[in-house]
């Protein structure tokens, strides 16, 4: 899996979440203490990133969107590594351990612990990705009305890559427009 390159771990007990300049975290969103967010990436409203008691970190790479009602949760000891350039759509949850780069996450799905995904993949709407489970490259799992199939392509992957820089900067001029950002400690690249 490649990974994207994320900030350097300060403490798992730092007394608040380190975002690196350029990001945007809207004031009512939760992310908890020990969570690291690098560059360019939005929290939309709502959105949870919390770590549970006795957690390791969640490090967030650049550009991700995180939209509403999204809830990203370490239970787990050691650390949740989640890439660059993902979409994670209103209503995901994710417990993941890794998560890598160019990633979208549909409504509602979910992707329980110990589940590695890795670059480029497509989870659709109101899909369950079971514990421990490895998503190569390039996959894809869809829900029809009464299964869940899995097959791989780099088609969703090339309509997301060709929009994700675009929506970013949507967000990143509309969202303060509307929303009040949080502040928080800032370190500089």
């Amino acid at each position: 899996m490649s990974t994207a390159p994320s900030p350097t771990i300060t403490s798992p007990t730092q007394t608040s979440p380190v975002v690196i300049n350029k990001s945007l975290i809207c004031q009512d969103s939760t992310v908890s203490n020990g969570v690291q967010i690098a560059i360019g990436t939005v929290l939309h409203p709502r959105s949870s990133i919390i770590i549970s008691e006795g957690a390791g970190p969640i490090i967030i790479g650049e550009n991700n969107i995180i939209e509403e009602l999204v809830q990203i949760v370490n239970k787990s000891p050691e650390p949740m590594i989640i890439g660059s350039n993902n979409l994670f759509e209103v209503g995901s949850y994710i417990e993941c351990k890794s998560i890598g780069n160019g990633n979208v996450f549909e409504p509602k799905c979910k992707i329980l612990k110990n589940t590695i995904i890795k670059d480029q993949c497509s989870i659709g709407a109101g899909c369950i990705v079971s514990e421990d489970k490895i998503c190569e490259n390039n996959t894809i799992i869809a829900q029809t009305q009464n299964s869940q199939i899995q097959t791989t392509s780099t088609l969703p992957y090339d309509h997301h890559s060709s929009i994700h820089m675009t929506h970013l900067e949507l967000l990143h001029k509309s969202i303060p427009l509307f929303h009040t950002i949080k502040k928080t400690p800032i370190l500089e690249k």
